[in-house]
């Protein structure tokens, strides 16, 4: 079964120049050495809301038995152990969540979220924290947002649920056209409020978190 681990970085101090330098050697010397060693990074983005100085990771792979050889491989490769030694200027926490695809976050949607646009997309993040037994209510709800919101140009990219992490965690990745997220208040209008109000049934509490793509993320 196809699973999903998402890794966000907390990268110390927190400085734009910093962060811009860890960019740098993320993707020159981290990125190649996943990349031969089995990890399908499909996302990586900057992370803005709730703490600084943070990214996200997002990496496919046919199970859980190939994300730990493709780990243990990594954690061979002479390349990325020599790497290392460059990083020492940053101080970094991680957290790693293993996770799997919910049923509407279908091969379909993924590979349209894949295909590069002319310029690059703003993402958002939504974490959503289900009430026990929410899961299947969740899964059709946010299902028949994400089909309402593709015809106003709104793209739902990945949506998994924490498998080794925060029980009961659901995370949407939505992707916007270029220049197409708009965040000037306005009253609502109507629109999605009866499935918003049915998705709090199942998902009272959620979390939202704007997602810029970094240059070696594929979703762009």
């Amino acid at each position: 079964m196809t699973v999903l681990v998402e890794v966000v970085h907390t990268v110390k101090p927190l400085t734009n120049a910093v962060f811009d330098r860890w960019v740098d050697w993320y993707g020159t010397d981290v990125i190649p050495a996943m990349e031969r060693n089995g990890f399908d990074v499909i996302g990586a983005w900057k992370r803005t809301g709730g703490p600084m100085g943070q990214d996200v990771l997002l990496s496919r792979f046919e199970s859980v038995a190939a994300y730990e050889a493709a780990g243990k491989a990594l954690r061979a490769d002479p390349k990325f152990l020599a790497a290392l030694a460059k990083a020492a200027e940053f101080q970094v926490s991680e957290s790693v969540k293993v996770c799997a695809f919910v049923p509407y976050s279908t091969e379909q949607r993924l590979e349209r979220a894949l295909v590069k646009p002319e310029k690059p997309r703003q993402f958002l993040q939504a974490v959503l924290n289900l009430r026990q037994g929410g899961q299947a209510g969740a899964y059709a709800t946010v299902g028949k947002i994400a089909d309402t919101l593709e015809g106003v140009g709104v793209q739902l990219a990945a949506a998994y649920e924490t498998s080794i992490g925060q029980r009961g965690e659901l995370t949407d990745i939505w992707a916007f056209a270029a220049g197409g997220m708009d965040l000037t208040y306005r009253k609502s209008n109507g629109f999605l409020d009866e499935l918003t109000a049915e998705l709090r049934r199942y998902a009272p509490e959620e979390s939202t978190y704007y997602l810029s793509p970094l240059p070696y993320s594929k979703l762009q």
